[in-house]
């Protein structure tokens, strides 16, 4: 289908949705209002996800279309373009006499953009105008993530030819052009004309939000919804709507929560649900009763589709816990790294407990929060909290999580009858539960809600089941691997969906909560107990950047890895039960940094801050430097040297001279006053064992522990000659320490 040719459309809109610019009603209240507007103002319509990142039901634009009444006088978003191929929405306003000559562009922001031959839009009679990275201008840092196919939700402007806009009415027409298989369509969740200075002609109140308290099920009655249920969980299925696409052995439940309660958290709509039905080969009747029993269900839900799910921001610890994992909104992913340093300075300065409704623009002058630096914010006794402090990195919305094929459609026998497959205790073989010999996740699970609710076995049933998916990946994911896109889909899609089934337990049995009840009271307030979130990363199966990596680009790769292993720290960043290397390796962690730079060019000081500060704060603060495993160990971490060495000096260049210096001896000071807390004995006692664990090379200049090496450049650097000092005589002790008993 050429896109300045009229298709034959199936039109998703319901009726016209006139606007009449002045002396509108409001329908919903103000903070509805700034509900829906706020993700177009924190995405700015300025110069500045892959085929990957469908699921395997609903998932990947499953794009919320509910049954409000839509008879109103304001724009009603998301606009939804989800069906088969050639489905088309439409909105139309009317400009006042002498707006129309004004507008030189229209700004939209889009969920569900995954690849260039999806969309197309029409303005009044123009040619159809493919939405694509050289039609568009992204807005940053997006573009500078890939553009369209990366983040899942994307700012942009499309510039259009004199004379489009008219005076009156005018019809906006998005289309959903074709699927590559995965996908069946995106969401507009904002959008306007500007003008040449980037004024939007259309006021906020021109917008109204499909809110999904409105949402009623297509076909409410109770045999209906039985029905629903029923085809969840037993439905065949097709893999696409592609022509003669194959069957599949998995069911809806098998790659969503197995109830099917994340539909419902994250409000995957009617409209959306049916259609992904469709695309999988179900009936629109069978599609109906699929949502009508997604609707019927009584779990919460305050997520939606495009806010990625715990993404961090300011509040979200004063929020009831079910409210967790659908996360601060799209409107705390902050346009640059540098915006996030206050809310890091501001958990231990004088503005700790203000609360903060709305993200800055901007910050005026870094250079003013020099004053506010203090070894405070990197104490290894402390405990940063990350899930309040907001980042420029947007996290995988709900469809990302979702993997895009079944481990048994991947791998068949060899996953059923898998130790993997039977320790998570769902449909499973009697040889896969033969090979455990013991209770399956959620077996245990089900045991303790009927028992005495002990939880604490859970940590290491996890565990097993991470190790589990370790070895049954081990034969296709060695290092020497000869990967393909084929092979890194379904090594990928298996680490997904041990990442969703993780999520539904979670959800299910209330554990998110339960943190001091597993890991005693040094356990955060919420919190996950497991590592398979860092173990969905890419990297984690050696799975390369480039043609054959996630998304095909070595940027969506590397995205996906860091993303992943930020879900990391905010959801379990280890709860300071640090053990060897584990439960997070973070000189490896932190190490990824420059990887993801090296891709993007966007610095994040602040978010390595955070990591480093969370790095530090692993340990047990009552475990001194003798406990080889879980106490203080400085040399088996990150070090300070991390903030003066060269090779990580382009990540820290956002940040004026006197913040950086500030910082540096902030985190000196405090990784020093964590040192002198214990005699040199206690680091090198006599008859020490053997050293089991060496930094790569690769990581040497910023771990290892011998920080005074660098003494030097710590004073070209700034920081007080008091202090280097101490650092220096601290060195002197401890490497004469280890000459005399030999410590290599």
């Amino acid at each position: 289908m050429s896109d300045d040719t009229e298709p034959k459309p199936v039109d998703t809109a319901p009726g016209s949705n006139v606007v009449l610019p002045k002396n509108t009603t409001r329908r919903r209240s103000e903070e509805n209002a700034q509900r829906v507007r706020r993700p177009l103002s924190r995405f700015p319509c300025a110069a500045a996800r892959s085929k990957w990142l469908a699921p395997l039901f609903l998932g990947a634009i499953a794009i919320s279309s509910g049954s409000a009444d839509t008879n109103t006088d304001r724009v009603l978003l998301p606009v939804e373009i989800v069906g088969t191929d050639g489905t088309t929405a439409s909105r139309t306003v009317a400009l006042n006499a002498g707006q129309a000559e004004s507008v030189r562009s229209l700004c939209l922001q889009i969920h569900g953009l995954r690849y260039s031959a999806q969309a197309s839009v029409q303005v009044n009679m123009s040619v159809w105008i493919p939405l694509n990275n050289d039609t568009v201008t992204i807005a940053e840092p997006a573009k500078s993530f890939g553009g369209i196919g990366g983040f899942g939700t994307l700012a942009m402007t499309l510039s259009l030819p004199s004379g489009t806009v008219v005076d009156g009415a005018n019809t906006i027409r998005f289309r959903f052009n074709q699927t590559d298989g995965l996908a069946s369509g995106y969401r507009v969740l904002a959008w306007n004309f500007l003008t040449i200075e980037g004024k939007k002609i259309l006021p906020p109140d021109a917008f109204a939000e499909d809110a999904p308290e409105t949402w009623a099920p297509p076909l409410p009655d109770a045999a209906s919804i039985l029905a629903g249920g029923k085809l969840w969980r037993t439905a065949s299925l097709v893999a696409s709507s592609l022509p003669n696409s194959p069957s599949i052995q998995a069911h809806c439940a098998d790659c969503h929560a197995q109830d099917g309660r994340d539909l419902k958290y994250f409000n995957f709509s009617n409209g959306s649900i049916v259609a992904r039905s469709r695309f999988h080969g179900l009936s629109t009747l069978e599609g109906e009763q699929i949502a009508s029993y997604i609707r019927s269900l009584s779990f919460p839900d305050p997520g939606r589709p495009w806010n990625p799910p715990y993404q961090p921001g300011p509040g979200l610890d004063e929020q009831p816990i079910s409210n967790w994992a659908a996360g601060a909104g799209l409107g705390w992913v902050l346009d640059q790294d540098t915006d996030a340093l206050p809310y890091l300075l501001r958990q231990y300065g004088p503005q700790k407990s203000r609360p903060t409704s709305s993200p800055p623009a901007s910050v005026s002058s870094l250079r003013d929060l020099a004053g506010q630096i203090t070894p405070d914010i990197f104490r290894p006794d402390g405990n940063l909290n990350p899930r309040q402090i907001p980042i420029a990195l947007q996290l995988p919305d709900w469809s990302e999580w979702l993997p895009r094929v079944h481990p048994k459609d991947a791998w068949g026998p060899a996953f059923t009858r898998s130790a993997f497959a039977a320790l998570y205790g769902g449909d499973t073989t009697a040889e896969s539960k033969s090979k455990t010999g013991t209770k399956s996740l959620r077996t245990l699970l089900e045991a303790a809600q009927r028992t005495d609710h002990n939880i604490r076995p859970v940590v290491a049933a996890f565990a097993q089941w991470s190790q589990a998916r370790r070895v049954f990946l081990k034969p296709f994911s060695k290092a020497r691997t000869v990967w393909s896109p084929e092979l890194t889909n379904k090594v990928y899609s298996t680490q997904l969906w041990q990442l969703v089934k993780t999520w539904e337990m979670m959800q299910e049995f209330g554990l998110e909560g339960r943190g001091r009840d597993v890991f005693g009271l040094t356990a955060e307030p919420r919190t996950w107990c497991n590592t398979v979130p860092a173990e969905t990363a890419p990297s984690e199966s050696h799975i390369p950047d480039g043609p054959a990596g996630v998304g095909g680009r070595a940027v969506t790769n590397e995205y996906f890895t860091a993303s992943w292993y930020e879900l990391q720290i905010i959801l379990n960043s280890g709860n300071h039960q640090h053990r060897d290397r584990g439960p997070v390796d973070w000189v490896y962690l932190i190490g990824r940094f420059p990887d993801l730079y090296a891709q993007t060019h966007q610095p994040e000081p602040t978010r390595l801050l955070v990591a480093v500060t969370k790095a530090l704060q692993s340990t047990n603060p009552h475990f001194g430097p003798d406990d080889f495993r879980q106490g203080w160990r400085p040399d088996q971490n990150i070090d300070p040297r991390i903030m003066i060495s060269p090779a990580w000096a382009p990540i820290f260049k956002p940040l004026p001279i006197d913040v950086r210096q500030a910082l540096t001896a902030s985190l000196l000071a405090a990784w020093m006053d964590k040192n002198l807390q214990y005699p040199i004995a206690m680091y090198l006692p006599l008859g020490l064992p053997p050293r089991d664990y060496t930094p790569s090379h690769t990581y040497g200049d910023i771990s290892g522990g011998k920080a005074w090496e660098a003494a030097q450049q710590f004073r070209d650097a700034g920081v007080a000659h008091e202090l280097v000092q101490r650092l220096q005589q601290w060195g002197i002790a401890f490497t004469d320490r280890a000459a005399r008993i030999h410590y290599e």
